[in-house]
């Protein structure tokens, strides 16, 4: 099970090192951006404004829980990080291409 603490703190890790990675995480950006901003704050990383963009919310599957939804997004992290190569057009689950603009990010 997928502990949101930790998934939080690998995550802000590796934003850290290279905040344009928050595309790799396409259509579950918001949701893993709303986890981060739990324990952390824009003194951590800037990328935590509150810029939200309900089309790509609204492209996130449903799912049973949190931890699933943290699954699912570390997944398509993987997905995107290798054949992705860091485009913020991005393919939601229904195979559905859109661009993925974070405002905050400021890139």
């Amino acid at each position: 099970m997928m502990n949101p603490k930790t998934f939080a703190a690998s995550t802000l890790q590796l934003l850290q090192e290279d905040p344009r990675r928050y595309r790799c995480f396409g259509a579950y950006w918001y949701l893993v951006k709303a986890v981060l901003k739990r324990f952390y704050t824009r003194e951590n990383l800037h990328l935590l404004g509150d810029y939200m963009d309900q089309s790509v919310i609204d492209r996130m599957p449903l799912h049973s829980g949190l931890a699933d939804a943290l699954e699912c997004a570390a997944e398509e992290y993987r997905q995107n990080a290798s054949f992705n190569l860091g485009s913020n057009v991005v393919t939601d689950a229904e195979g559905e291409a859109f661009t993925l603009v974070d405002t905050d990010a400021g890139i």
